[in-house]
């Protein structure tokens, strides 16, 4: 048995209250024991970490990534690398992002439950997975990474973004396809993106009746089908037919909003793709068709997320960033803080996150009975949201009670 007692902590729990100082919290193998104040008692034999005032918190939770999307052109990627190699950089994009400080991801696209089951069986290192497959996509979708110029059948690869079907039948069949492989999630294209080259955002893809498929199949076995768009028509669509959470969603309007409310949709933003690829696109060498889209997507980002915020949507948190953008996914928090301010922000990427993976029970909150994914931070990210950016400031990295990093 091991015991690491963690004192003189200022605790932002994540539990919606205020940071309190001074607390200690004891964590027995690998969940939390107690969450107490000062005159807690310590354990013998137990390691000691004087926190020094600095902030302990959850780990973080991404809510939208993508593993495999480590180039800045997705209809290359798959073209110029060996399946060997593309599991070897996504296995690097997985242990970055728990040195980011999340300890828990969602792959919303590109990857099996390989990776998922690796990291819970402790060959790699990494968040605790959560993973979507394959998405499916029409013809000509944003999964279909097919040039408009190119005739050829389209890409059925185990590491593309997705899979193109076809009519009700051929959706039903690939979302059980994706389900049979182990996937958490039916993800589908609504609407057209910024990354594929033969669509425009505020497009709508997929009819009602193909969505409907998708999600029936997912709630077939107690699981949900999420979606990306953009448009106000895309995710209209997708509340009808049932889906029960869209990504993206750059272009929300109010009527919109509302019937998303309506049918209890949960709504997850992904700003941070959009900022950094609008400033460093070029630098980071995107195609022009990705860069002009992006730009034109980040425009309205904060404003849809106003206008969620205003309508009560749940509203979770990811990054989606792809290629050279992938070591920035904490950006996200500071550009959300802009609407929903540091806590707000910070509570989407634990404790709402957490709620909306179905994972609350053992994440999201420094709360007795939940697996230790704690974080101790020099600086209280309530006052200065952007601490999250510096590695260097996060002096401990917890996950599932074992130390991946301890600078302190």
């Amino acid at each position: 048995m091991s015991l690491v007692v963690f004192k003189d902590a200022t605790l932002l729990d994540c539990t919606g209250s205020e940071p309190r100082y001074p607390a200690t919290v004891v964590v027995e193998d690998n969940i939390i024991r107690e969450v107490g104040g000062a005159g807690t008692s310590v354990p013998g034999g137990a390691e000691v970490v004087d926190c020094g005032g600095r902030t302990l918190m959850p780990g973080l939770i991404e809510g939208h990534m993508h593993l495999n999307l480590f180039q800045g052109d997705a209809s290359e990627q798959t073209r110029r690398n060996l399946p060997s190699m593309i599991v070897i950089k996504c296995l690097q994009v997985m242990e970055d992002t728990l040195m980011q400080g999340y300890t828990s991801a969602l792959d919303a696209g590109g990857v099996d439950a390989g990776f998922r089951d690796a990291q819970a069986q402790g060959l790699v290192k990494g968040p605790r997975m959560q993973v979507c497959g394959r998405a499916l996509t029409q013809s000509g979708g944003h999964a279909d990474l097919r040039l408009p110029t190119e005739i050829n059948p389209p890409v059925q690869h185990y590491f593309a973004i997705g899979v193109v079907a076809d009519g009700v039948d051929a959706v039903r069949r690939a979302a059980r396809e994706e389900l049979r492989m182990g996937a958490d999630y039916v993800k589908i294209m609504a609407a057209g993106g910024c990354a594929s080259p033969s669509d425009e955002p505020d497009s709508v893809q997929y009819s009602l009746e193909e969505m409907k498929a998708a999600v029936d199949a997912a709630d077939s076995v107690g699981k949900i089908c999420l979606a990306h768009c953009y448009s106000p028509r895309s995710m209209q669509r997708c509340a009808e037919a049932g889906v029960k959470r869209v990504e993206h969603g750059n272009f929300m309007d109010e009527e919109t909003a509302r019937i998303l409310k309506k049918h209890g949709v949960i709504y997850c933003p992904t700003l941070a793709t959009y900022d950094i690829m609008s400033r460093r696109g070029a630098e980071f060498g995107i195609p022009d068709y990705f860069l002009r889209k992006m730009k034109v997507a980040n425009e309205k980002s904060l404003e849809a997320l106003a206008i969620a915020v205003k309508a009560g949507l749940v509203i979770g948190s990811g990054s989606d960033m792809v290629g050279p953008g992938q070591p920035f996914k904490t950006n996200e928090l500071e550009l959300k803080s802009r609407v929903m301010g540091a806590m707000g922000a910070i509570l989407s990427t634990t404790k709402v996150n957490s709620e909306i993976m179905r994972i609350d029970g053992r994440v999201g909150t420094v709360e007795a009975g939940k697996l230790a994914d704690l974080l101790l931070l020099d600086e209280n990210p309530v006052e200065n949201i952007a601490v999250f950016q510096n590695r260097d400031k996060i002096r401990v990295i917890m996950q599932d009670g074992k130390y991946i990093k301890k600078t302190i």
